[in-house]
């Protein structure tokens, strides 16, 4: 076993649907929608309110995921668009890109389908968390957007802010996430870092207990020194977000999560450019998670806060540059792709940003600023995250 690299938990199957704005259009005046019902935070019970919640979250520039309580909604809703089928899941797709890098695996999967199995690495050592004859798929709908895109139906009219995207799923494997935590905790006992997924798809309170119970045994078979990486979600329930921090922060060294996540977090939009609004952001969710160091990444910088930020910044560019190359490359990205990635210059408000927080906070941050993409035509924005984790994993090996 040569793997130095362990994950766990989520896997699921990703349709990614191919951007029309034709058809957006179309269903706005299909489904007779109005500017003043958009909303995220509806209950998302028809094909209409997954139109509205996708909208609303365009609208504001938010990613974000919902959970439709019937399945055939959101098949009808993948039906508009073309698509194509790809593997998603922070682990999962971490290990994928881990494999273009050249690194060896292990992961625990919450699902293990045919797709699963034509697409899955073979440099990726994989313990099912299901029986082979649990075999179903429950498709996470992916639509992604560009910045700048006009929509206009009805009295709709705006232009979206910046790139994101959505995830619209009901799935069975996600909702109740298996864990297997003597049999794959066996299999870690000498790994160097360990990537957690976040917990965000699970809706049913016991179901989240047994999982934090059974991370925790699992955790409990990695050697002294070996890193945990949790990286955080937008919930689907939000309580539960902090009752995963609370119940994890003793047991792992990082948790890790993007500006809508951090933002998300505290309820209100800050300027993201702005040192001081961040700094204060900052402490305040370091102290409320009570984790050891925060990791936050954005589209203009990546920072690490708290303890042991200064030996963080060859972990936070490793992430930076991973995702920086899926933005401009999608999926398949290769080692020479990663070492072109690295000759781009950086943004300009991101050295400063970074400049300014450095001086405010001292060795309590490192912070690097983001590659200047503005001359990606057409970007990637589905698992910017999820590639950060991974290319994080590679700055944090002894």
């Amino acid at each position: 076993m040569s793997e130095r690299i362990a994950m766990g938990f989520h896997t699921c199957v990703d349709y990614e649907l191919v951007w029309d704005t034709t058809v957006i259009e179309e269903q706005i005046k299909a489904f007779d929608i109005r500017a003043d019902e958009l909303r995220m935070d509806i209950e998302v019970d028809s094909e209409r309110a997954i139109w509205i919640v996708c909208l609303a979250h365009f609208k504001e520039g938010i990613g974000g995921e919902a959970v439709p309580l019937e399945p055939e909604d959101w098949e009808r809703f993948a039906s508009h668009f073309e698509y194509k089928v790809t593997l998603g899941g922070t682990a999962t797709r971490a290990a994928i890109i881990l494999d273009g890098l050249g690194y060896e695996t292990m992961l625990q999967t919450s699902c293990y389908n045919e797709h699963v199995k034509r697409l899955m690495p073979k440099s990726v050592r994989t313990l099912p968390g299901v029986d082979e004859e649990h075999n179903k798929v429950y498709p996470h709908i992916v639509l992604q957007c560009r910045g700048g895109v006009r929509i206009r139906g009805n009295d709709i009219d705006f232009v979206t802010p910046r790139e994101n995207r959505i995830m619209v799923s009901r799935d069975f494997d996600s909702l109740n996430i298996p864990i297997l935590p003597e049999k794959f905790g066996k299999m870690i006992t000498d790994v160097d870092v360990f990537l957690l997924g976040c917990f965000s798809e699970v809706i049913d309170k016991e179901v989240l207990k047994g999982c934090m119970e059974k991370t925790r045994a699992l955790l409990s078979h990695l050697k002294k020194d070996a890193v945990v990486v949790l990286e955080d979600g937008c919930y689907v329930r939000k309580e539960f977000r902090y009752y995963v921090h609370e119940q994890l922060a003793s047991v792992i060294d990082v948790l890790s999560m993007n500006e809508d996540e951090l933002q998300d977090y505290i309820g209100r939009r800050i300027n993201i450019l702005d040192p001081q609004a961040v700094k204060e952001v900052l402490e305040n969710v370091r102290e409320s998670t009570g984790v050891k160091t925060m990791i936050v990444h954005s589209a203009a910088w990546a920072l690490a806060y708290g303890e042991n930020a200064s030996g963080m910044r060859e972990a936070l560019e490793g992430g930076s540059i991973a995702a920086a190359t899926r933005f401009r490359m999608g999926d398949g990205f290769k080692v020479e792709d990663y070492e072109a990635t690295k000759k781009i210059k950086d943004k300009a408000e991101g050295i400063r940003f970074c400049e300014e927080l450095e001086r405010m906070l001292g060795n309590k941050v490192c912070c690097i600023p983001s590659k200047d993409l503005s001359f990606v035509e057409h970007p990637t924005v589905v698992g910017l995250g999820d590639t950060f984790a991974g290319g994080l994993l590679t700055g944090l090996l002894h």
